[in-house]
């Protein structure tokens, strides 16, 4: 009897002992299938055009014009958030240009801004070394002239 119940007392004490370690990268079905599970979370990346572009500078291209050559277009932001645009129409009979400057502020995402105009607001993408003109929602620009919305930095 004593040795039933040293016997009992072991095994018991052995079963207690033993962990069942599993890795944390590791889930254990019902089944007994072990899955590999990754239990990182995706942080979020904070950088946005705002915080992490070197986006203060001079911005050129020429934009599609209905009844001219096209809009030679000159944009240049400021870090402290105010701008200069100058517009030139070509192929006129009579070269007109006009300018504009203001302040403009960034959307929530920071990748996108809005020039405060006299008119509508002239919203804009920011990206590496480019910015892109955006149509009335706020949309990229994409049809046939859709690189003719681009303006690309000329300098810092």
């Amino acid at each position: 009897m004593k040795k039933v119940l040293l016997l009992f007392t072991v095994s018991l004490g052995l079963l207690l002992g033993c962990k069942n370690e599993v890795n944390e990268k590791e889930k254990v079905t019902p089944e007994g299938v072990v899955l590999d599970v990754d239990t990182t979370v995706a942080k979020p990346d904070m950088h946005n055009s705002e915080n992490a572009l070197d986006w203060a500078g001079i911005y050129e291209g020429t934009t599609p014009c209905a009844d001219c050559e096209g809009i030679k277009t000159i944009l240049e932001l400021k870090s402290d958030n105010t701008y200069t645009l100058s517009m030139t129409y070509l192929g006129k009979p009579k070269v007109e240009e006009f300018k504009q400057h203001g302040d403009f502020t960034w959307d929530a995402t920071g990748s996108r801004i809005s020039l405060k105009t006299d008119g509508e607001p002239m919203l804009l993408k920011v990206g590496e070394n480019k910015v892109w003109l955006l149509d009335g929602s706020g949309n990229v620009i994409d049809n046939q002239l859709a690189d003719m919305f681009i303006l690309t930095k000329t300098n810092s």
